[in-house]
């Protein structure tokens, strides 16, 4: 399986789609909030059994968290800490 193409410009259109049938969707938490209900939506609509159906949504979780994860640590910039070599405070001799 080939990875997924998730890009900036993916998710402004996304997002945009949203916006366009509530313009509340233009606010990232009530988009987040769509996309969310649109993955339980159509999920609810699969002929699977409903153990199946929970199991297949424990995965999709497990899947946003790891993505998430991902990008959080590409993204944070690196800790900072008062320790560092060098530093000066006003007071220090």
């Amino acid at each position: 399986m080939e990875p997924l193409k998730i890009s900036d410009e993916l998710i402004a259109e996304m997002q945009g789609t949203v916006a366009r049938h509530d313009d509340r969707a233009s606010d990232a938490g009530v988009a987040l909030q769509y996309y969310a209900a649109v993955i339980g939506y159509v999920l609810a609509q699969q002929s699977y059994p409903t153990d199946q159906k929970k199991e297949f949504l424990e995965q999709l979780n497990g899947f946003t968290n790891h993505v998430f994860e991902d990008c959080i640590s590409q993204t944070a910039p690196p800790a900072q800490t008062d320790s560092a070599m060098g530093k000066w405070r006003p007071g220090d001799a």
